[in-house]
């Protein structure tokens, strides 16, 4: 990992920039609530309902704290099991594994941030099913945008079927994430049935595209060559499911259901944590393009997901906020 910046394609971006970003967000956030502090004080009656607002999602959205907090919990009694793996190591490995562990001394791997991811996206599933009927499909996660992503769950499942190398390793690796990357592939599939029969033709041609560019642009981190392409179809199904979710951000009805904001900002969270782990986990030489892009394929995919998440989020707050009407139904 260099510590200077980080590589994204090949191109150096250096520390410098990350912080001056960093900086621009916080000063971003900054204003916003100085601008709502001055809103609230010209209008006292404003903080009330603001303070109302915050109590209702913490109360709407219980279950999904509930089960984000256990995810929490799950990892971090994990975490302070220790080091389990360094026992069943060789030299060389051993001496590969310490290095990792260096890199990363709170999580031990980087591969725990995708544990992490795993285990927020469950809840964010779990959370649509939950909601699903209350809803009246007015969640982004529903219909042609969980079709999709069950294409990108079931591409991941296989993925693990077909090699090792695809397997999470350090303390909340291993089985557990394999499990649960298997169980989102049905509720997925609960969630998106309906599009998938109304829009078979439509995602059959999709599925087509994607079989055809990740065969042309994959890894080399496994032996198994399909195993490479179906990881990478797996990203492609989730960058496009992506794009439908700010989609249909934009177009549903904005009712202001606090689970839809709870939604919003597991999003991000998860998607952040992916999109940090393929731009700061491996060395710059590292060889894993396999053909085409290669990496490259994936850095993309997990950074155009994060855009539109936070898009979809921002868009989400914007109509909150300003309370505005929007009757568009897909």
């Amino acid at each position: 990992m260099d510590p200077s910046g980080v590589f994204i394609a090949g191109i150096h971006v250096p520390t410098k920039t990350i912080e001056a970003i960093f900086c621009m967000v916080v000063v971003m956030v900054m204003l916003r609530l100085e601008l709502f502090r001055r809103a609230v004080e010209s209008r006292p009656g404003d903080l009330i309902q603001s303070a109302d607002k915050y109590k209702k999602l913490l109360r709407e959205c219980a279950p999904e704290a509930l089960g984000t907090l256990s995810c929490i919990a799950l990892v971090v009694v994990l975490r302070f099991r220790g080091d389990t793996i360094s026992e069943t190591l060789d030299g060389h490995s051993k001496e590969a594994w310490e290095s990792i562990k260096a890199q990363w001394p709170v999580l031990l791997t980087a591969d725990t941030l995708l544990a992490i991811q795993v285990m927020l996206r469950l809840v964010v599933v779990l959370s649509a099913i939950l909601r699903s009927g209350a809803s009246s499909g007015n969640s982004p996660v529903l219909e042609e945008c969980a079709a999709l992503w069950c294409g990108g769950a079931i591409a991941r499942c296989l993925v693990l079927q077909r090699s090792q190398a695809y397997w999470l390793e350090g303390p909340v690796g291993g089985l557990l994430p394999a499990l649960l990357e298997a169980l989102l592939a049905p509720l997925l599939f609960l969630l998106g049935y309906r599009a998938m029969r109304r829009s078979a033709v439509a995602i059959c041609f999709v599925s087509i595209l994607v079989a055809i560019f990740a065969k042309r642009n994959n890894l080399n981190l496994a032996e198994e060559e399909d195993a490479n392409i179906f990881f990478t179809a797996a990203h492609c199904f989730e960058f496009l499911s992506a794009l439908l979710y700010a989609g249909r951000t934009m177009l549903l009805d904005n009712d202001g259901q606090s689970s839809l904001t709870f939604t919003h900002l597991m999003m991000i969270i998860q998607q952040s944590l992916a999109t940090y782990f393929w731009l700061q986990a491996f060395e710059p030489d590292t060889n894993l393009n396999g053909c085409g892009l290669g990496i490259f394929a994936i850095q993309i995919s997990c950074l155009g997901q994060l855009c539109a998440y936070i898009a979809a989020a921002s868009l989400h707050v914007m109509l909150e906020t300003h309370e505005v009407p929007v009757h568009v139904n897909i």
